[in-house]
């Protein structure tokens, strides 16, 4: 009989069962349905099976992935093949969560299974660590920080890339613009704006204090003269 105290056979009985107890481990997208936002998923750390060799765990298919937001608010990431992230497994059987919401039926005695993934992006490891992070407020940015909006801790919203802008737009303060504005709406501008470079209009008019640009008329240069013709 082998000389094995009773405490290393609780240890060893312990370290077998909790091999098949799934909580949560590295993991990257193979596939992402961006309708659905369920994705085909890999673990990222080899197993090793009961003869000692390593092995790649198969690929975990339908898995949630984590979308920021409410009900009323959402913050969209695009996921692609490669994305890093981690994966939970959730303590019962997500099946019918998945199809109803809400309070879903558990018909299956399923408890921490592979098959029941979540994946949240983000989580990196070191070779796709986050190349010039500013840690500095809130930045939402493009890989290379080509683009970005910034609200930085100072207080100043920086961005960074071309906008296109649909709806109405109110400013309060002054803006300081550097560059040409192309607009093909109409530009209201109150009592003390100022342009310090040229206002070119290539269609349109342009109404001052009610006074067209294209049909206004001066008084003649003599008096009593009339007045001139509209511009040329």
């Amino acid at each position: 009989m082998s000389d094995v105290s009773l405490t290393e056979l609780f240890k060893r009985s312990f370290r077998e069962s909790a091999k098949s107890l799934s909580t949560c481990i590295p993991g990257y997208v193979l596939a992402f349905d961006p309708a659905t936002q369920l994705a085909q998923v890999q673990i990222g750390v080899r197993r090793v099976d009961v003869n000692g060799e390593q092995f790649i765990p198969p690929p975990i298919i339908q898995v949630p992935v984590f979308v920021y937001g409410g009900s009323g608010f959402i913050v969209e990431c695009q996921i692609d093949p490669g994305d890093e992230g981690l994966i939970l497994f959730s303590q019962r059987c997500i099946d019918g969560w998945l199809q109803t919401g809400g309070v879903g039926n558990n018909p299956i005695l399923r408890f921490h299974d592979t098959t029941d993934a979540l994946f949240i992006p983000g989580f990196r490891s070191r070779p796709k660590a986050v190349s010039g992070h500013a840690n500095n407020g809130v930045r939402m940015r493009n890989a290379d920080a080509s683009s970005y909006v910034w609200l930085r801790n100072d207080g100043v919203i920086e961005i960074k890339g071309d906008i296109e802008h649909t709806g109405n737009s109110q400013q309060t303060g002054n803006a300081t613009r550097t560059g040409t504005l192309n607009n093909t709406g109409s530009v209201t501008m109150g009592s003390g704006g100022t342009s310090t470079g040229d206002i070119v209009v290539t269609s349109g008019d342009v109404t001052a204090d009610g006074i067209s640009l294209k049909t206004h008329v001066h008084d003649g240069v003599q008096p009593g003269s009339g007045t001139t013709g509209q511009p040329q």
